[in-house]
C-alpha cells in the first residue's frame, strides 16, 4: 500500500496529531489542507490500519470515508466533522473495521453539515457493518449495504465488535440517491453485541433517525429530533435492546414520507422472508414518542409487523400532534408475532384511529396508565430543550365566542350555546370533549364555521357522543344553522386546479385551493339535530357542509337527524366520511358537487313513515360534477366512491324523486347499495339531466327491495355498462349506529 497522501503544507500542520499509516491518495483516506491550513482537514477515501483525528482540527468530509477490515478510525472527544453536501458524503465502517468515537458529556463528537443553511438530507450519515446474524434462508446470511452494494454485512458472530460510539451527535443526515436508496442518521447493519453505542443525538435527519438491519448490538440513551421517516426502525432479524430512547417531532415539523412512525419493526427484510431465520425479536425499555407538530400526522406511534416480536416496557406516547394509531400490529405481509409484549401509556391528545389495531389476539399488549417513558435528564449534554404541549385556553361557560383565533377548548360538565355565528379562524382550533351537548339558539345565523386553516376537534366516543342540537324541546327541522368546514382542497373551476369559491351562507369566507391532504381537524361520534335554517330558497344550511375539505380531516360516526335541506353536502374536496346515519332530512340525504373526489362508506339514509319534505325534488343521492351544472368544462369534475349504502323511504305521504341521481358530468363508483322501503320512489337510478348526464365511467351496483318504484329502475339516455340492478347487496349494516340512540 502506498503512503497516506498529504500536500506538503498540510502535512507539517497535522502530522504530529494524526496517526497516518499506510494510506494513499487515490484508494485510501485523504487529508488535504483547507483554506486555513493547520486547522481544517479534508477527509475522504479509505483508512488503513489506525487513523486518529485531532480534536483541535476542523474536519471536512469531502467524499465517502471507508474504514475497511483491519482498520480503525479513532475520533477523540470534542472533534467536529463537517460534511459537504451530497449522497456520497458519509462514513462507512466495513465488516472487520472499527470506529472508536469516545465523546464525553462535556465534549461530544459532532458530525454535521458544512453549511450554516443546512436542512435534513444535506449529507449521508454514519453506517456500521458487522458480522452478526441477519435474517435469511440459512445461518450466516449476508446482504449488500443499501448505499453501496459492494459492501456486505451479516454473518454468524453475534458478539462481533465494531468499536465504540458514545456522546455522538449526527445532524442533517439522510441524503438520498432515489426514493429507495437513502441514508439514515445511524445505520447499523449486522452489528454485533461487542459494539458499544450510548448517548447518541440524531436531529434534523431525512429518512430514519436509526435503523437496525439485523444484528445484536444494544443502544442506550438515544435522542431523535425531527427525523423525516421513522424515529426507531428495526428489521432483518434484529435481536438487541434499545433502552432510554426519546423520539420527538417539534411544532412545525413536516415529513416527506407517506407513513412516518415512532417505531417501525419488521421481522425480516421488507416482509419478503416470512420463513427466514432469525426473525426480529428485540427489546425496548424506557421509550417516549412525542408528536408536537400541528402540521404532521404520525401514521402509528408503534408499528410491529411481518413476523417481528417486540418486548416493549415503560413506553409513553405524548404530544398534541395527530397520531393515527397508538399501536398497529397488522400488515398485508403479516402481522406481529403473537409473542409480542407491550406496556404503553397514551397521553397524546389527538389519537385519530385506534389504541390497538390488531388482527389476532395479543394478550401481552396493553395500554396502561402510569408509564413515564424515557428519562430526559440524561440528554442534558445535547443542549436540547424539550417541548411541552400548550394547553388550549378554556372557554368560559355560556355562549361560544364569535371568533376563535387560538387554541381553545370547552370544559366538560359546563353548558355552552351557539348564539350567532362562531368562526374558527386560520390558526385557531376548537376542542370539544366527549359527552358534551351544545345547544343552538334559533336562527339562520346560529352556526359554527371552521375557516381555512382553522381546526375543530370534536372527539366523542361510542359511550359519550358529542351533540349539537336546538335549545328548545319543541324544535323542528331548520331551527338553527349547522356545522360548516372550509378547507384548501381542490374544487372544480376554470383555473388550473387552484380554484376558490365563496361559502353559501357567508360570501366573505372563501374555500378551495390545491391541497387535497389539507386537515380541518376531526369529527367522530357526533350528532347534529334540527339544523338547516335558511335565509332564502337559495341560501340555506345543511346539517354538515364540507367545502373543499381535505383528506387529512377525520370524519366518522356521524348522526344527522330532522334537518332542513341536505343531511351532508360535499362541495369539492377529498375528505373521506364513514359511518353516517341520516334520518328525516328535508332534501337530499347525501349530496356531492363541485369536483368531490373522496369516499363515503357505511352510510344509511332514512325517511320515517310520517316524514314530509318542503323540497321539490328530494333524493337519496344527488351528485353533480360541477357547481350547479354551469361548468361542464371545469376541472376537476366530481369522481367519488360510495361503499355500503342503504336508502330507505318509509314515508306514506312523501315520494322520493330519485334514490340515486348522478348528473352533470359526475362519475360515481357505488358498490353494495341497497334501496328499500314502502314509500314511493320515482326512479331507482337517474343518470340524466338537461345540463349533462352522468360521466360514462359511472359504476353502480344496486339491489332494489323498494316496493313502490313508480317510474324507471334505470333512467338513462345511453347505456351505462357499469350500472346494474343486482341481487344480494346488503347495504349499510345498522349495528354500528347503536351509539346514536336511534331505533330502526
Amino acid at each position: 500500500m502506498r503512503k497516506f497522501f498529504l500536500n506538503a503544507l498540510a502535512f507539517a500542520a497535522i502530522a504530529s496529531a494524526v496517526t497516518l499509516t499506510s494510506c494513499s491518495d487515490d484508494e485510501n483516506a485523504n487529508t488535504d489542507g483547507g483554506d486555513d491550513l493547520g486547522t481544517t482537514v479534508q477527509l475522504s477515501g479509505t483508512v488503513s490500519e489506525t487513523m486518529t483525528l485531532d480534536a483541535s482540527k476542523e474536519y471536512v468530509l469531502t467524499g465517502t470515508l471507508t474504514v475497511p477490515d483491519g482498520a480503525t478510525l479513532v475520533i477523540p472527544a470534542g472533534t467536529t466533522i463537517k460534511a459537504n453536501q451530497g449522497f456520497d458524503k458519509y462514513i462507512l465502517v466495513a465488516q472487520g473495521g472499527r470506529i472508536e468515537a469516545r465523546g464525553t458529556a462535556d465534549n461530544p463528537i459532532v458530525f454535521t453539515a458544512n453549511s450554516d443553511n443546512a436542512s435534513a438530507g444535506f449529507w449521508g450519515g454514519l453506517v456500521i457493518n458487522g458480522y452478526a446474524p441477519i435474517s435469511g434462508n440459512a445461518s450466516g446470511t449476508t446482504a449488500a449495504t443499501e448505499v453501496d452494494n459492494n459492501q456486505m454485512y451479516g454473518g454468524t458472530d453475534a458478539a462481533d465488535n465494531s468499536g465504540v460510539l458514545q456522546y455522538v451527535e449526527l445532524l442533517y443526515t439522510g441524503a438520498r440517491s432515489s426514493a429507495d436508496i437513502e441514508h439514515n442518521g445511524l445505520t447499523l447493519n449486522g452489528v454485533g453485541s461487542g459494539t458499544q453505542i450510548s448517548n447518541i443525538y440524531i436531529s434534523e435527519g431525512a429518512d430514519d433517525a436509526i435503523e437496525f438491519f439485523g444484528g445484536t448490538v444494544s443502544v442506550t440513551n438515544l435522542l431523535a429530533v425531527n427525523c423525516d421517516d421513522d424515529m426507531f426502525d428495526f428489521t432483518q432479524g434484529y435481536s438487541g435492546t434499545l433502552s432510554n430512547c426519546y423520539g420527538v417531532w417539534e411544532s412545525g415539523f413536516t415529513s416527506t414520507e407517506e407513513d412516518p412512525r415512532g417505531v417501525e419493526a419488521d421481522g425480516n427484510l421488507d416482509g419478503d422472508g416470512p420463513d427466514h431465520t432469525p426473525q426480529a425479536n428485540f427489546n425496548i425499555s424506557g421509550m417516549t414518542i412525542a408528536n408536537y407538530s400541528e402540521a404532521q400526522s404520525m401514521q402509528d406511534a408503534i408499528k410491529v409487523r411481518r413476523g417481528a416480536t417486540a418486548h416493549i416496557t415503560n413506553a409513553l406516547v405524548t404530544g398534541n400532534g395527530a397520531i393515527e394509531n397508538l399501536i398497529d400490529l397488522t400488515d398485508s405481509k403479516g402481522g406481529a408475532n403473537t409473542a409480542t409484549e407491550m406496556s404503553v401509556t397514551n397521553s397524546a391528545t389527538q389519537l385519530t384511529g385506534t389504541l390497538i389495531n390488531e388482527d389476532g389476539e395479543y394478550a401481552g399488549v396493553e395500554v396502561v396508565a402510569g408509564n413515564t417513558g424515557a428519562d430526559n435528564s440524561v440528554f442534558g449534554w445535547t443542549g436540547y430543550e424539550f417541548p411541552e404541549a400548550t394547553a388550549p385556553e378554556v372557554i368560559a361557560e355560556g355562549n361560544l365566542p364569535a371568533e376563535i383565533t387560538t387554541a381553545m377548548a370547552l370544559e366538560a360538565g359546563k353548558e355552552y350555546f351557539i348564539d350567532g355565528s362562531v368562526h374558527v379562524k386560520e390558526g385557531g382550533s376548537l376542542t370539544i370533549p366527549a359527552g358534551m351537548t351544545i345547544k343552538a339558539r334559533q336562527g339562520f345565523d346560529s352556526f359554527i364555521l371552521v375557516e381555512r386553516g382553522g381546526k375543530i376537534y370534536a372527539d366523542g366516543t361510542e359511550d359519550a357522543p358529542i351533540t349539537f342540537t336546538a335549545d328548545s324541546e319543541s324544535a323542528t327541522a331548520g331551527y338553527w344553522g349547522g356545522i360548516i368546514l372550509n378547507g384548501r382542497a381542490r374544487i372544480s373551476g376554470a383555473g388550473d386546479g387552484v380554484n376558490e369559491a365563496a361559502t353559501e351562507v357567508d360570501n366573505n369566507i372563501m374555500y378551495g385551493g390545491d391541497d387535497n391532504a389539507d386537515n380541518s381537524g376531526r369529527l367522530t361520534y357526533v350528532r347534529i339535530l334540527y339544523s338547516g335554517a335558511r335565509s332564502s330558497a337559495d341560501i340555506e344550511h345543511n346539517g354538515l357542509t364540507l367545502n373543499a375539505v381535505g383528506n387529512g380531516t377525520q370524519i366518522s360516526n356521524i348522526y344527522i337527524a330532522e334537518g332542513a335541506d341536505d343531511a351532508i353536502e360535499f362541495f369539492g374536496g377529498s375528505v373521506n366520511v364513514s359511518n353516517l346515519l341520516a334520518v328525516n332530512c328535508d332534501d337530499d340525504m347525501f349530496d356531492f358537487t363541485q369536483g368531490y373526489c373522496g369516499t363515503l362508506s357505511n352510510c344509511y339514509g332514512r325517511w320515517e313513515s310520517s316524514f314530509t319534505s318542503t323540497e321539490e325534488d328530494p333524493r337519496g343521492v344527488e351528485a353533480d360534477g360541477n357547481l350547479d351544472g354551469n361548468g361542464p368544462d371545469h376541472t376537476p369534475q366530481s369522481d367519488f366512491t360510495i361503499e355500503n349504502m342503504t336508502i330507505e323511504n318509509l314515508a306514506s305521504a312523501q315520494s322520493m324523486q330519485d334514490a340515486i341521481k348522478i348528473r352533470r358530468g359526475a362519475a360515481a363508483h357505488i358498490t353494495n347499495a341497497f334501496v328499500t322501503g314502502s314509500g314511493a320512489i320515482e326512479n331507482l337510478i337517474d343518470l340524466t339531466d338537461s345540463k349533462g348526464d352522468a360521466a360514462a365511467s359511472t359504476e353502480i351496483s344496486v339491489t332494489n327491495s323498494a316496493t313502490n318504484v313508480t317510474s324507471a329502475e334505470i333512467n338513462q339516455n345511453v347505456t351505462y355498462e357499469g350500472v346494474g340492478i343486482v341481487e344480494g347487496n346488503a347495504g349499510c349494516p345498522t349495528t354500528g349506529f347503536g351509539w346514536t340512540g336511534y331505533s330502526f
